[in-house]
């Protein structure tokens, strides 16, 4: 089951980005009792790899992703808005 739940939010995350206006994606997942997973994506402005970093995982620019241990799903998606916020504070996105 755990790899079952990361093999399918990576493609989740990238079929969230062909939505119109969805500039990043992040799918959030529950792998096992203990474990959560996270699964970054992004159109090259908003740095996916920056957020994740300040959750435990990496990657890169545009794709990125974390197992985080010891967190319940909510905790980790209250983590992952706070590092989304302080990014955006951080970081001018252009405006379409």
């Amino acid at each position: 089951e755990t790899m079952q739940s990361r093999r399918l939010a990576a493609p989740a995350a990238d079929e969230r980005l062909k939505s119109p206006g969805v500039r990043a994606s992040f799918v959030v997942c529950p792998e096992t009792a203990s474990t959560v997973s996270i699964s970054a994506r992004s159109l090259d402005e908003i740095n996916v790899q920056f957020i994740v970093e300040k959750l435990g995982g990496g990657g890169n620019r545009n794709t990125a992703g974390a197992q985080i241990s010891g967190k319940t799903l909510v905790e980790v998606v209250e983590a992952l808005l706070k590092s989304i916020d302080v990014y955006l504070e951080d970081n001018v996105i252009p405006m379409e």
